[in-house]
């Protein structure tokens, strides 16, 4: 998977400045890489915001046009993106142990590291592009109050990174994984991704409204939809926001 990589000092948005380049057109190649310095209105999933000090993080958004994906199955594309950012975060810091949360966060000793947007053109049948944005705390050590259990690489390792060591790891794993779902393996990338899910195939506990259950996490589907077997053995699937794992 070939990289090219476009600089910003500063951007609202890594993702919105990639949109604004689509409409006006022509749509970039496949592989564009925007870093911005220094990003004044991150967006996570939802309506969550990511926040960021500039020159501290790494705030990127990549182009990938994934047409082999059927639109039903584009959830592997978010499957792999998490698992090559956790396996680069695994090879900066191999001291720690790095956990995918769902859907596609990245947490260590139980507190977010990484995060990631995809935003999606689909037209018909066919999945023409994706643009998958990319956040990921590494050198900064103060965070906003209201923030949930924020970290970053320097906080866990004890040590400040140099952002582009971190970006050309980051690159190299989550080509790597790109490279294998456009090889069809499929099935692969799903059993990478649910080895490092946290809380795959252990009990935890969930919310779900005003109701609090033990479950275990049993599978992520195509979809996204996290399926949770009780302790009755019966199967349920919850969209994002539908419940919600428990601390430990």
């Amino acid at each position: 998977m070939h990289f090219s990589l476009h600089y910003l000092d500063e951007a609202d948005s890594t993702n919105r400045e990639f949109w604004r380049m689509i409409e006006a057109g022509p749509v970039p190649a496949e592989g564009r890489v925007l870093q911005a310095g220094n990003q004044t209105a991150g967006r996570g999933l939802g309506d969550n915001r990511w926040m960021s000090e500039p020159g501290q993080n790494l705030t990127i958004s990549i182009l990938l046009k994934p047409v082999f994906l059927s639109p039903a199955r584009q959830f592997f594309l978010n499957k792999s993106v998490a698992v090559g950012i956790r396996n680069a975060l695994s090879e900066l810091c191999p001291d720690k142990v790095f956990k995918i949360k769902w859907p596609n966060d990245v947490v260590a000793d139980n507190k977010k590291v990484a995060g990631t947007l995809i935003e999606n053109r689909i037209m018909g049948q066919t999945y023409e592009l994706s643009i998958v944005g990319i956040g990921i705390n590494v050198n900064q050590t103060h965070f906003p109050p209201d923030l949930p259990n924020p970290t970053s690489l320097s906080l866990l390792c004890g040590k400040k990174y140099a952002l582009r060591e971190c970006l050309d790891y980051l690159l190299h794993q989550t080509g790597r994984q790109y490279e294998r779902l456009a090889q069809g393996h499929l099935a692969e990338v799903d059993k990478e991704y649910l080895h490092h899910l946290l809380g795959y195939g252990q009990r935890m506990r969930f919310r779900k409204g005003e109701e609090v259950f033990e479950a275990c996490i049993a599978s992520v589907n195509e979809y996204g939809r996290i399926v949770l077997q009780r302790n009755s053995g019966k199967r349920e699937s919850y969209e994002m926001k539908e419940v919600q794992m428990l601390p430990e």
